[in-house]
Order: C-alpha cells, then sequence, then structure tokens
C-alpha cells in the first residue's frame, strides 16, 4: 500500500472527502468515526483524518503549508493511477495541499499537473 496526505485548512475533514461522489465506486464503507473505505471492486482507497500527523513534520516541511491550522487526511491506496483518476475528478476538493511522502509538499492543482507530465 501506497499513501499521500491530503492537507487542508481547518475546515478540512473527512466528512468533506466522505460527500464526494467517487466515480466508479462500488461501496462507501465507514471503518471508524474518521477512517472510511472506498470500494472500486479490485481496488480500494481508505481515508484516514489523523490530526497527529503533524507531529511527523519538521519545521521546514511545515513552512511550505499554508494553513494556520491545518488538517491532515491520509489517503491509502494500491494503485497510483485509481489516486490519480480520483484526485483528477472535477468534484474532488480543491484549494488543498498534497503531501507526495517523498519530500513535496504542493498544491492538489499542481500535483495533478504533474500527472500529465508523467506521460509525456
Amino acid at each position: 500500500m501506497q499513501w499521500i496526505i491530503l492537507i487542508g485548512d481547518d475546515s478540512f475533514n473527512i466528512n468533506l472527502i466522505h460527500g464526494i461522489q467517487h466515480f466508479g465506486n462500488n461501496t462507501v464503507s465507514s471503518i471508524e468515526d474518521n477512517r472510511f473505505v472506498v470500494d472500486f471492486g479490485q481496488e480500494h482507497i481508505i481515508y484516514d483524518f489523523d490530526q497527529s500527523i503533524i507531529n511527523d513534520y519538521e519545521h521546514e516541511e511545515l513552512q511550505k503549508i499554508p494553513f494556520q491550522n491545518p488538517h491532515f487526511i491520509m489517503m491509502i491506496y494500491k494503485s497510483k493511477d485509481l489516486m490519480k483518476k480520483v484526485l483528477s475528478q472535477d468534484n474532488f476538493v480543491r484549494g488543498i495541499y498534497i503531501d507526495d511522502d517523498h519530500g513535496l509538499i504542493m498544491p492538489i492543482e499542481e500535483y495533478i499537473q504533474t500527472f500529465s507530465i508523467e506521460r509525456s
């Protein structure tokens, strides 16, 4: 399993993500109050809201995040193509940042643009 971290302001929460229609999914199931899974048949995505993730960040990394009180949701996936497809949906949250867990922290709009660069 791989993951990225979705970072938003203090209004960003698991219910916001839970309310998004994930095109092509079979079911959405709550695991816990702050965790749910979206089933796509052979593949699935797990979303996990965990405010303690902030403790894993170094001061320099936090400087890249423009939110005063950032909220973090881990997006856990097996298929990178499925993750890209979900983030690229027109109805997915914008104005958030993505931490790719490889040192890049950037706005979701820039992160999505890297998908088309990878294909080139």
